[in-house]
């Protein structure tokens, strides 16, 4: 008797049947959450009447191929189904994958719900940019990409009815979960600020993260009021879990489970500290393929049949060969990616040639989006620049644009936002980012302003780059008496700095022209709207340090300390 005890709980040790059933539910549900959450704000983001409105876009990539002699297709720039007229609707996108998700959370049709939520993701998030930039996005095509082997593609997955899959197939999934944190743990060592500091490799990271990261939540400011002991704790407990733990993703049960608690340990951390979207998530579901059948309880698995010893074996739908292709994908990209990270950002030491055929294989696939690099928060930043918007009908009086989940002033206290994205909000973090560089310099800021002050009264690239139009009448006389040296370095600097506004910065040029036009569709999304029934006739645009309290309580109405920049301020005024 103790024998057969023995043997069923190595064989259940061994076997991985409820994590293969849960695995698709899952996969499925931060599928759809990531639908929802994106679709609650597709029209303010990307619809007719939004800040970059799709059709835009693909009009501006079939003009640039028009003009151009590159060999490229639109489908390898924007691999859409917006591209066909009977798709040519993003609300119908959004109610396919809505429905590809959730026939995935059901457990019917699991591999080609799969398929299905990939292509409707994929064709949503390539028209999004810059409000589908981030890496979770990226991870959540890839996760249901490299997945596709491990569901099964029967009618439906049932937890008393085992379906037998491929281990390589559970393997590749883990793989994506090592690539994951290996490299996010590799940059914080390699990747310096500006100063050539780093504050991961000084331990002094976790002073700065809870109130610089782009969306606290109730409890940040309260982990970030724990005793720096803790932090240091924290900090190399979590160098071991994202840099030596993935190895043990491949160890038998002990290193295996080991490994799966230290990973469900992190991501109930940042769980706590912050609001990342369905990016906990989702990582916690690419967890479960570690999951063996000897951790569920001996109860459940009586009563869902988890103990036959006999598995439903279906005719594999993907083969050997698409198995070892993504595999061949996977490992030739993840080596390059490899290289990059060691190598940090201070000297290039890769080659950027043909001759280099990993990155052949990079640029081969890049258009899927889909096979990635990642690197959580490779430079700790030790500021939070926040930009302040304020409209007024007469340039004297200014009300507020209160954002929803950023903060806007001392007592704008942080909340969570659940598995929601407020993609607006993270945006205007990394605009405060770039922003603080540009006012910290006079030329850049002053450009800065006028680029601005174009975008938001309707102009665009052609005034941007019209140098009477954006120096005026004064500047342009000054420029005209310049020595020849300066005036083709001013130029130079011109272009660079222009061209990075126009890259990085004319969404929320758009948002201002919306604050202009009162445009509901946009500002539905803030908390506070000043003007509806009327329009402002000026726009103030200020920066500001913001810096948790210290001995900041829950129960504290005033959450931030505010150090308003000096001399940052940008006026606008509607033309």
């Amino acid at each position: 008797m103790l024998s057969i005890s023995q043997d069923r709980t190595e064989n259940t040790s061994q076997s991985f049947i409820f994590a293969h059933w849960l695995f698709g539910r899952c996969l499925g549900l931060a599928t759809l959450t990531a639908f929802l959450s994106y679709w609650s704000q597709a029209d303010s983001l990307i619809g007719p009447n939004g800040i970059s409105p799709w059709q835009l876009d693909l009009e501006r990539i079939e003009s640039f191929l028009e003009k151009s002699e590159t060999e490229q297709s639109k489908f390898s720039l924007r691999p859409t189904l917006l591209w066909f007229s009977i798709f040519a609707n993003h609300h119908l996108l959004f109610s396919f994958g809505t429905i590809s998700a959730l026939a995935l959370v059901l457990g019917f049709m699991p591999g080609p719900a799969a398929l299905l939520s990939w292509i409707f993701y994929l064709s949503l998030s390539v028209v999004g940019e810059p409000f589908l930039s981030f890496q979770w996005d990226a991870l959540l095509l890839e996760s249901l990409f490299l997945s596709i082997p491990f569901l099964p593609f029967v009618t439906r997955h049932r937890i008393s009815d085992p379906i037998k899959h491929s281990t390589w197939a559970r393997i590749l999934v883990l793989l994506l979960l090592s690539k994951l944190m290996i490299e996010s743990g590799i940059v914080k060592f390699t990747y310096f600020d500006t100063d050539t500091t780093n504050a991961w490799r000084d331990f002094t990271a976790l002073d700065y993260h809870y109130w610089t990261q782009p969306l606290p939540h109730t409890l940040s400011s309260w982990v970030h009021s724990l005793p720096s002991w803790l932090d240091w704790i924290c900090l190399n407990a979590m160098y071991f879990i994202e840099i030596i733990l993935p190895f043990f993703f491949f160890l038998p049960k002990n290193g295996r489970r080991f490994a799966l608690f230290g990973q469900v340990i992190l991501q109930l951390a940042i769980l706590l500290s912050g609001n990342y979207g369905f990016f906990n998530l989702l990582t916690l579901t690419l967890c479960i393929p570690l999951l063996d059948d000897g951790l569920v309880p001996k109860r459940f698995r009586l009563s869902t049949g988890l103990d036959k010893k006999q598995k439903k074996k279906i005719t594999p739908t993907v083969h050997l060969s698409h198995l070892a292709t993504l595999y061949f994908l996977f490992l030739s990209t993840g080596w390059n990616f490899l290289q990059t990270d060691l190598q940090g950002n201070r000297i290039n030491l890769i080659q950027e040639s043909d001759k280099n055929w990993t990155i052949k294989v990079r640029n081969y696939i890049q258009p899927l989006r889909s096979i990635n690099s990642y690197g959580l928060f490779r430079v700790m930043t030790k500021t939070r620049p926040e930009i302040i918007v304020e409209g007024s009908t007469n340039g004297e009086d200014w009300k507020l644009y209160d954002f929803e989940w950023k903060p806007d002033h001392e007592d704008d206290a942080p909340s969570f936002a659940g598995p929601h994205m407020p993609r607006l909000d993270w945006q205007m973090w990394f605009e405060g980012l770039r922003a603080e560089r540009y006012v910290s310099q006079p030329f850049p800021k002053f450009l800065y302003g006028r680029f601005l002050n174009i975008i938001a009264n309707g102009g665009g690239q052609k005034e941007c780059f019209d140098l009477n139009h954006v120096l005026g009448e004064q500047e342009m006389r000054a420029f005209a008496q310049a020595p020849p040296q300066q005036k083709e370095m001013i130029l130079s600097n011109y272009q660079s700095v222009m061209n990075s506004f126009i890259q990085q910065s004319t969404w929320f040029g758009k948002f201002l022209e919306a604050c202009f036009e009162s445009n509901l569709v946009i500002l539905e999304k803030l908390k506070t709207v000043p003007f509806v029934n009327e329009s402002p006739k000026f726009l103030r645009i200020s920066f500001a340090h913001f810096e948790f309290q210290e001995n900041n309580s829950l129960d504290n109405d005033v959450v931030w300390n505010v150090d308003k920049i000096s001399g940052s301020q940008i006026m606008i005024q509607k033309k």
